[in-house]
């Protein structure tokens, strides 16, 4: 799937990962020019080459999305070099711990939350701020569904992608004015490489091959879905939440 951003600018966090490096490059195929961000600049530095070696633009940025003054720079250094802003993906986050809450330190919440909420609502801001004088911009952030039903295995990693799903709404009625456009995917166990020991068999007991749509996604499908959503085709879209998951996950 494809849509044309040529020449939009799009900050990818966590760009590093499974599922922003294939948003990262789902984007650049689509003609934008694409900054990730990453607290480490290793992790970065193969996903860029592999993008420019294919002629489009990659900024590799080291930011610590929880940290607002590093925010701050990585949109600053992202308008300097690639010439704007108009879109950015807040992908960065993770579980960090599987634990029961009762053995969850307050060190352990508070990181938990700065990692999944904290970052977005900092990213969305920085954003914004230029997105709003310039009165355009798509903002797109990865929750999950862990934050729209319950979460038992890591209660501190589904109260912050509730969170996110709810900042998302807020901001869509807050900065409409602002022709900016504010929408949420939430994807439910996605084939990355780091979760391979927990997909299931592609296969059912008869040797069949297991439906598509009840196999979870692969990161493509995420990322494709970001790129419509940044896309002309979804310009009368805010405020939403668009899960994506195997069939198995709505129970």
């Amino acid at each position: 799937m494809s849509y044309d951003l040529d020449g939009k600018v799009v900050i990818v966090t966590g760009g590093g990962g499974g599922i922003g490096s294939r948003i990262a490059r789902a984007f650049a195929r689509s003609g934008a020019k694409v900054a990730i961000a990453s607290r480490s600049m290793e992790k970065l530095k193969p996903i860029a080459k592999e993008i420019e070696a294919e002629g489009q633009t990659c900024l590799p940025i080291t930011c610590d999305v929880t940290n607002a003054e590093q925010v701050d720079q990585m949109v600053a250094e992202t308008i300097e070099k690639l010439g704007g802003l108009d879109v950015l993906v807040n992908n960065a986050g993770g579980a960090l711990f599987m634990k029961p809450p009762e053995e969850i330190e307050a060190d352990e919440w508070r990181a938990g939350i700065a990692l999944n909420l904290d970052s977005v609502f900092f990213c969305c801001n920085a954003a914004a701020k230029h997105m709003v004088k310039q009165r355009s911009g798509r903002i797109i952030s990865i929750s999950s569904v862990a934050g729209i039903k319950a979460s038992p295995a890591f209660v501190h990693y589904g109260a912050a992608k509730a969170g996110v799903i709810n900042l998302t709404k807020s901001l869509a009625l807050l900065w409409g004015k602002h022709n900016i456009n504010v929408n949420c995917i939430a994807p439910g166990l996605t084939a990355t490489e780091g979760v391979a020991e927990w997909l299931p068999e592609k296969t059912q007991e008869d040797g069949s091959p297991v439906p598509p749509l009840e196999y979870p996604p692969d990161p493509e499908n995420i990322a494709d879905l970001a790129v419509f959503l940044a896309s002309d085709a979804s310009s009368r879209i805010s405020g939403e939440l668009f899960p994506i998951r195997a069939l198995n996950e709505l129970a």
